[in-house]
Order: C-alpha cells, then structure tokens, then sequence
C-alpha cells in the first residue's frame, strides 16, 4: 500500500481548504476554478485524490521582482608593506618618550613617506590627548583627593592602547584610537 493510497482525514481536507482560499485570495485561482477544487477537496477520500484538488498550481507564488543579483563583498583594504614597520615604531615610541618619540617620526621620516607621517600623527595625537588626560587628572586630584585611583586606570588604557595601535598598523591596518583629540593633521 503506497502513501497515496492511505486515507485523508476532516483536519487534512480543512488545511487543503485554507490553501485553496488562501491562493483565491493571492489571485491564483479564479472563483469557478476555486468551486471546482473546493469541491474535490472536500469529497476526496485518499491523498491522491486531496493531492489532485492542487494539480497545476504552483505552492508559492511566482516573485513579480527580479531577485537581485549577487555581488562579491568589497575586498579588505589593506595598505601596502611601505611604512608599516616605522608606523609601528612610531606608535611604539609612546612608551619609552611618551609625545616626544612619536613627534619626531613626524618631523623625520613623515617627510619623505606619506604612509609613516599618517601613523605618526595618530600617534602623535593619542600621546598628546593621553597627556593631557594625566595632567587633568592630576590636577582633579589635588582638588579633589578620592580621584587618584584613577591614575592606574588611566595608565592601563595608554598602555593597551598604545600597543594595541603599534600591532594593527604593523599587520596593515588603518588604526585610529578612540577618544582621541587630533590636534595635529
């Protein structure tokens, strides 16, 4: 005994009834088509002759749009390997000169390559705003004394920081730090 052979029951005749309105309703049917399946629908016995009630007709409707077409994703814009050393170094320097190694990358070698001047302005500009931060922290402190716990807080975010902006331009990145001032162009 096949499938089709096997009998329907009221509930399987009712959701066949819900299609065949809902696909009237889409526009699929016209009303003495929709009679006739309706019809056929309920009287049927087996599910072949339920699965009959729906012969020519599509399950979905047809999309009236044309799907889009399916385009690659923009390729990673990774800078060449020119500068990606000495814009490390320049970000790198903020931990033994804090603004002052950093600066001269700037004045140096920013001169001649264009790739090295971005990453040391950046640089640059971080230390200058992590400066600035200490200094004002500082003097919150003395005003208000609770505020130098702070300092080690502050401390740990230029450090990862810091070094953080060293490794994504040695591996190509375009880094920017967050909450940056940038004071220099």
């Amino acid at each position: 005994m096949s499938t089709s052979d096997l009998l329907v029951t009221p509930a399987q005749r009712d959701r066949a009834v819900e299609i065949l309105q809902e696909m009237y309703a889409d526009g699929r049917l016209d009303h003495g088509e929709f009679d006739t399946r309706i019809e056929l629908a309920l009287k049927s016995r087996t599910r072949a002759e339920l699965n009959g009630t729906f012969d020519g007709l599509v399950s979905r409707p047809v999309p009236t749009y044309a799907p889009a077409a399916f385009t690659r994703p923009a390729p990673l814009v990774r800078t060449d390997s020119q500068g990606r050393g000495m814009g490390s170094i320049a970000h790198w320097l903020g931990y033994p000169t804090f603004f002052v190694g950093p600066a001269l990358m700037v004045a140096s070698s920013g001169k001649s390559n264009p790739a090295v001047r971005k990453h040391a302005v950046e640089a640059l500009n971080f230390q200058l705003t992590a400066f600035a931060a200490f200094a004002t922290l500082g003097i919150v402190t003395s005003v208000v004394g609770f505020a130098g716990f702070l300092f080690p807080l502050l401390g740990l975010l230029w450090f990862v920081l810091t070094g953080v902006g060293g490794l994504a331009t040695l591996l190509g990145s375009n880094f920017r730090y967050p909450f940056t001032l940038r004071l220099v162009r």
